[in-house]
């Protein structure tokens, strides 16, 4: 009894005894999240910006716009199109909108967001020429367009002129051409007195040549 007393005690006190009382599970399978493009927007949701991760992703821009939900860009609040999904962080004034196949993990998000805080302060040198030149462009066209209404409007205003003009000789023709009726209508009542005269005059001529008292300016002799 004493030898198995020693013994248990021993084993109690032993050390380096590893317990079997558990089991050790292995780590979690995650699925994989591809990452393919980052679009970068002002607060206005105007894209300034965009990279291309994986060139062969059949999203653009306009799918973004497309897909964006009513409620707006919320920060970290992922949105998606099929088995894409689009997740905004907001950094100071700009969105970053990360386009990824599948959903990015909270620690994916943490750290991205990390990435992105950092590398904000070296997208201004980029970023303020694109603008000036998205303003430029804006600029141009917004003269462009009133150069064109601009000539449009003095091209409405030479057509109502003409119009006008157009009728006031039309007008001016057609008491013209009343004037000339006129005119033809006296020169035939003229032309007709005149041959009537004429058939007159050649009458009594012949009338004189016949009664030779009427050719010596006497009275014609009564019967």
């Amino acid at each position: 009894m004493r030898e198995v007393s020693e013994q248990d005690e021993t084993t109690r006190n032993a050390s380096g005894i590893v317990p079997t009382g558990f089991s050790i599970r292995g780590p979690k399978t995650v699925p994989q999240v591809d990452y393919e493009r980052i679009f970068v927007m002002d607060s206005n949701r105007n894209l300034i910006g965009e990279y291309a991760l994986n060139d062969d992703c059949p999203l653009e821009n306009s799918d973004l716009v497309h897909s964006v939900p009513v409620s707006g860009l919320r920060h970290l609040v992922s949105f998606y199109q099929g088995e894409y999904a689009f997740t905004p962080f907001k950094v100071d004034d700009l969105w970053f909108v990360i386009l990824t196949r599948g959903v990015p993990r909270i620690e994916e998000r943490g750290s991205v967001g990390t990435l992105l805080a950092a590398a904000r302060i070296h997208i201004p040198p980029m970023i303020e020429p694109l603008l000036a030149k998205k303003e430029l462009d804006l600029r141009a066209r917004e003269q462009e367009i009133a150069q064109r209404e601009s000539d449009l409007a003095r091209r409405e205003q030479r057509a109502g002129t003409m119009e006008s003009e157009i009728r006031v000789a039309s007008t001016r023709l057609n008491e013209v051409e009343a004037d000339i009726r006129s005119r033809e209508a006296k020169l035939v009542t003229l032309r007709d007195y005149a041959v009537q005269m004429q058939r007159t005059f050649l009458l009594a001529k012949e009338e004189k040549a016949k009664d030779p008292r009427a050719a010596a300016g006497l009275p014609p002799t009564s019967a």
